[in-house]
């Protein structure tokens, strides 16, 4: 189990630093970020008031509170703050404000109010054909090989960016103690165990039993 629970967790940072850019993450990366410490000053934050205001809202739309902590309970906005000021590279920063600043530009075309002045529902209602218009696949801009051929296929779409965006809010909100704890939550099935595969003398173990717990 434990095995398995520290595979998970490398491809859990591997996949944080595919979208922040980098080649590694610490493990500090993943910790909620500090408050301001005695006698030093306050981290400095990367994103401005009004970008801050954006990321709440998108967090807020792509993962509202229901009967379990949405995005913002979860915390995700701070430590998305962090993670970009800390460890994304300059690349995915541009990228990632670029993004934002779209959002913004499409709220106020429309509706003439930012992204986050909007009421919810006008949110969502705008987001849908925007999240879908920005995710839609374009081919790679040249041949790919090696690594790249094999994880940044599926990665090219018209705003990058906007994916990064939505891809790293859901991550951290589902890598969350207040996800892991009150909203991925293991219901049992009752009653008793019912094996469904027959053991005999002329068993094998691959494939079978002896896979899952040798």
């Amino acid at each position: 189990m434990d095995q398995g629970m520290n595979l998970d967790r490398r491809d859990l940072m591997g996949h944080f630093a595919l979208l922040l850019g980098v080649a590694a993450l610490p493990a500090e990366a993943f910790a909620a970020p500090k408050g301001k410490a005695k006698g030093k000053a306050a981290p400095k934050k990367f994103f401005t008031p009004s970008q801050t205001a954006l990321v709440t809202a998108l967090a807020d739309t792509f993962i509202p509170k229901t009967d379990t902590p949405g995005a913002v309970e979860a915390g995700v906005v701070p430590r998305f703050d962090a993670m970009m000021g800390r460890w994304a590279s300059a690349k995915t920063k541009a990228e990632v404000v670029a993004a934002l600043a779209a959002v913004d530009k499409m709220a106020l075309e429309t509706d003439r109010k930012t992204f986050a002045a909007l009421a919810p529902a006008r949110r969502k209602e705008l987001l849908i054909p925007y999240d879908k218009a920005a995710l839609k696949p374009v081919p790679p801009p040249k041949r790919l090989s090696g690594l790249a051929a094999l994880m940044g296929g599926a990665s090219f779409v018209v705003d990058p960016g906007y994916s990064r965006v939505k891809d790293l809010i859901i991550g951290l909100h589902y890598s969350s103690e207040a996800s892991m704890t009150k909203d991925i939550i293991y219901e049992h099935i009752p009653g008793p165990y019912v094996a469904s595969l027959k053991l005999t003398k002329d068993s094998r173990p691959f494939s079978g039993l002896g896979t899952i717990m040798g």
